[in-house]
């Protein structure tokens, strides 16, 4: 029943995600959106409160299970300009009480300069940590930023991370070289077509043993909402494929229909309602 309540948080999540992208209300400080999801293994509904103030956004995000168990979420981002400071910090609690937690913050140190900490909380109580400082240079058409990472597991990581834009279209690629060698890398790019509103996506990942993973997603506006695709092949030849529609059926309510064909070839489908209200001002 855990896999089964997991499988549906996931879901659930999503689909908060994708109504919430397709609505706006530029004065709403406190957003509520609620969801309910039925998949192939179950259904599951989710409450999710988004509270945003001057340097700050807060949310919770709750999902229950058929069988009443639940799991909670907590993603606070603080960000202070003037301090050069800012912080994010996420808690989940899960169904069986567990907990897992992640805090990251970063310190502007000089001009172009800072130094970030992440400390990871596991299920098991142990906590890791990494500390890094960096610097970030603009370039013709973007920033670079390269930095020193020291983690308890991995040892040194030299961090290497460029970010160019160009007609419409976003490149980022990132690397880490470790002491043992090796090194781990992430290639993405993203462009908007103006005219449609398009955006399509491409992605390729490569490990510390060298097999890579590719990916491509588009995502695109209709009438009524908008409608989303993504495949991934990983280094074995398997694929993934996940495919979404958002269709509105009324101001902050919409439904979603989702498919994942997953590397076995088995067919799962995901449907559900979600309502989206802004919280008037005291």
């Amino acid at each position: 029943m855990q896999k089964l309540t997991t499988t549906l948080a996931f879901g659930a999540a999503a689909l908060l995600c994708s109504a919430a992208l397709g609505t706006s209300d530029a004065d709403a400080r406190t957003r509520r959106a609620s969801a309910q999801v039925h998949t192939q293994r179950g259904s599951a509904t989710a409450e999710r409160t988004t509270t945003r103030q001057r340097g700050e956004r807060a949310r919770t995000t709750t999902v229950t299970g058929e069988n009443g168990r639940s799991t909670t979420a907590t993603d606070v981002r603080t960000r202070d300009r003037q301090a050069g400071a800012a912080s994010h910090d996420r808690d989940r609690t899960f169904a069986d009480g567990t907990t897992r937690s992640v805090d990251a913050d970063v310190q502007r140190t000089g001009e172009g300069t800072y130094s970030a900490s992440r400390t990871v909380t596991g299920r098991d109580g142990e906590t890791h940590t990494q500390t890094g400082d960096f610097t970030r240079t603009a370039t013709e058409n973007g920033h670079a930023v390269t930095g020193a990472v020291e983690t308890q597991n991995n040892g040194a990581v030299d961090y290497q991370r460029d970010v160019t834009r160009a007609d419409g279209t976003r490149t980022v690629t990132a690397s880490g070289a470790f002491e043992d060698g090796t090194s781990r890398t992430r290639a993405t790019s993203a462009t908007r077509d103006a005219t449609t509103g398009v955006i399509a996506s491409t992605g390729a990942f490569t490990n510390r043993q060298g097999e890579i993973a590719t990916s491509a997603s588009v995502r695109t506006p209709t009438d009524t909402g908008a409608t989303y695709a993504r495949d991934t092949t990983f280094s074995d030849g398997t694929t993934r494929a996940t495919d979404r529609t958002r269709t509105n059926t009324g101001p902050g309510t919409a439904t979603i229909d989702r498919t994942v064909t997953d590397r076995n070839g088995d067919v799962h489908t995901q449907t559900g309602t979600v309502v989206v209200t802004p919280v008037p001002n005291p």
